[in-house]
């Protein structure tokens, strides 16, 4: 019924395909493992980046709302306008924003430009964004 092979004959391709076939598939998966990573540190990246931007329009914000609800005629504009804010908001409670005022007079017109810069984390993982806010002082 069966043909006559004795043992010595047969060359057997079944452990050197299944080696290679592990191989392969050991290497797809620490690949994925890795796009997986960077893709992880990238994302992280990205939320550290849009809170560090949403901290400078907050300083920006504040300051704006200083020039025109102050009490006096025109309101003192300088380079330290707003220095080391930390913010207390939930979202934002790791990111400090410094405000930097200055004015420009045009045609008897005073404009006053806010530039706001906010930082989030810390080291190599800090990200920071700078906002400017242009406003007329009547």
């Amino acid at each position: 019924m069966f043909p006559s092979v004795s043992i010595q004959n047969q060359k057997g391709l079944g452990l050197p395909s299944a080696l290679f076939l592990i191989v392969i598939m050991v290497l797809i998966v620490a690949s994925i493992n890795q796009i997986n990573e960077l893709s992880a540190e990238a994302y992280g990246r990205e939320w550290l980046s849009q809170r560090a931007f949403y901290a400078a329009e907050s300083g920006a914000q504040i300051a704006a709302t200083h020039i025109l609800n102050a009490s006096e005629s025109s309101p003192v504009c300088n380079n330290s306008f707003i220095s080391n804010l930390s913010l207390a908001t939930p979202g934002l409670s790791a990111c400090i924003v410094n405000v930097e005022c200055s004015s420009l007079v045009v045609s008897s017109e005073t404009f006053l430009t806010l530039t706001s810069n906010g930082a989030c984390g810390t080291g190599p993982d800090q990200a920071s964004r700078i906002i400017q806010v242009r406003l007329v002082d009547d």
